[in-house]
Order: structure tokens, then C-alpha cells, then sequence
């Protein structure tokens, strides 16, 4: 798992974040910092390293800084860094740091489909809001698929009733249903069909 955090004046969020996680030993923690660097980030970088370095002994922590000001440079640079992981699954820390540079680490992951989960605290520590980083490409379904997913949002929830529903064929919609099964848009529970987040979403766009 590669933990990839912007960092802002306070280390509590990222700190935060490792612990709501937790590393394992194959774990690596990146942080991304604005350039040039203001000396609150510095410290709050020391201090982040410092705690880490000190709970976990032998853990990689890369530090990387860029000029979130210079967007296509900016993004270029974010875009060849994390293409070293392709194959890692990634956990993005965004609670802290400039909005623009935030913007710039997530827009760079979408490009290269990278696999894992976003993470947010609210800047008064009240809640966080977690997604797939997966979510952040547009969502494309085809009728057949649309129609499905607002059959079940209305409360068809098995193939026979999807077929009844929808006047198509039980094998158009076994495929159908796999499909957005796989994709992660529907999840099987026992022998009836219910609606992901996504599923949910989606069915909502139309």
C-alpha cells in the first residue's frame, strides 16, 4: 500500500489517517509538499516524520515537493512519480495542503486509473468522507445497463424480475447483471440484487 498525503501547517490529519489505516511492513508513506516550502509545512513534516519514523521502525517515507502554481508541469511530475507504483494499490490522504495542489495529486491519479481510495477530513476533524479512487472516471452504461440499475432501485431485486421488468431476455440480463456485478454497481446477497454507493449513483444520472 502506498500512502500518498498532502501536507499542510498541521500533521494531525496525516497522522490521523496512518492510524485509521494502519501500516503493515511492505507499506510506503509519500508526502507531497508545496514548493517552495513555508517553514510551518517544514515542521509539520519533521514532526509527521518524526512520530512515524519513531512507531515504525524501517518505514519508508518519501518526500517529494512541487510548485502546485505550475499546473501542467505540476501534474507531468505527480503523473511520473506515482506511474513508479502503477501495480500498488494507493491510499490518498488529502485533508491537508493547498485545495489547488489537492486537486492536481487527484486529477494525476485519475489519469493513470490507479487503484485505491480517497480520503478527506473536514477541516473541523467532525467527520471524513472515504471513496474509491475509481469513482473519479466518468461513468459510462449503456441503456440496457441504465435500465437495470433503476429496475432494482425500484425494488426488482432478482433476475426473473429483471426479466419481467425490463421485456428482455433472461440471458441479455444474466449478462447485464453480471456485468454491473463485476464492475461493482450491484452486489448479490444471497439470491436477490441491491445497489453499490456507485449502483446508487449511477441509477440517479440516467
Amino acid at each position: 500500500m502506498i500512502f500518498v498525503i498532502t501536507l499542510g501547517f498541521d500533521e494531525k490529519f496525516a497522522l490521523r489517517a496512518i492510524a485509521r489505516r494502519g501500516l503493515r511492513g511492505d507499506d510506503e508513506v509519500f508526502v507531497i509538499l508545496p514548493k517552495p516550502v513555508d517553514e510551518r509545512v517544514e515542521r509539520a513534516y519533521m514532526h509527521f516524520n518524526e512520530i512515524l519514523s519513531r512507531m515504525f521502525q524501517g518505514l519508508r517515507i518519501g518526500r517529494f515537493e512541487v510548485d502546485a502554481r505550475s499546473f501542467l508541469d505540476c501534474l507531468v511530475k505527480l503523473v511520473n512519480v506515482f506511474k513508479l507504483w502503477r501495480d500498488k494499490r494507493f491510499v490518498f490522504c488529502l485533508s491537508g495542503g493547498f485545495r489547488a495542489l489537492i486537486l492536481e495529486v487527484l486529477l494525476a491519479a485519475s489519469f493513470l486509473g490507479l487503484d485505491g481510495d480517497v480520503e478527506v477530513e473536514f477541516e473541523d476533524s467532525s467527520s471524513i468522507i472515504s471513496f474509491p479512487l475509481r469513482w473519479c472516471k466518468p461513468i459510462v452504461l449503456d441503456d440496457v445497463e441504465k435500465k437495470v440499475l433503476s429496475c432494482v432501485r425500484d425494488g426488482v431485486d432478482t433476475v426473473s424480475g429483471l426479466v419481467k421488468a425490463t421485456n428482455l431476455s433472461k440471458v441479455t440480463v444474466w449478462r447485464k447483471v453480471r456485468a454491473l456485478e463485476s464492475e461493482g454497481f450491484l452486489e448479490r446477497r444471497g439470491k436477490v440484487y441491491v445497489l453499490t454507493e456507485l449502483g446508487l449513483i449511477s441509477s440517479s444520472i440516467g
